[in-house]
């Protein structure tokens, strides 16, 4: 399996940063203001849960193209 990112290596860069001004926008419809240190945990948070779901589903491709050996009769 290739160890490289697949968030990376597909063109596309995330990070917390991008997703800060998404995150501020939600925070709004809350009653209270919401610290942007906060803020920034959220969107780093969102960030690493969708690269581990990238993970997980290009385990998953990687195993299911890996040739399986023919079984062995006895």
């Amino acid at each position: 399996m290739n160890n490289a990112s697949s968030l990376i290596t597909g063109g596309a860069t995330l990070t917390a940063a991008s997703l800060v001004p998404a995150v501020q926008w939600a925070s709004m419809g809350f009653p209270m203001p919401m610290p942007p240190e906060v803020q920034l945990l959220v969107a780093g948070a969102l960030v690493t849960a969708i690269h581990a779901v990238c993970n997980v589903l290009a385990a998953r491709a990687a195993a299911k193209a890996e040739p399986k050996a023919p079984a062995v009769q006895s």
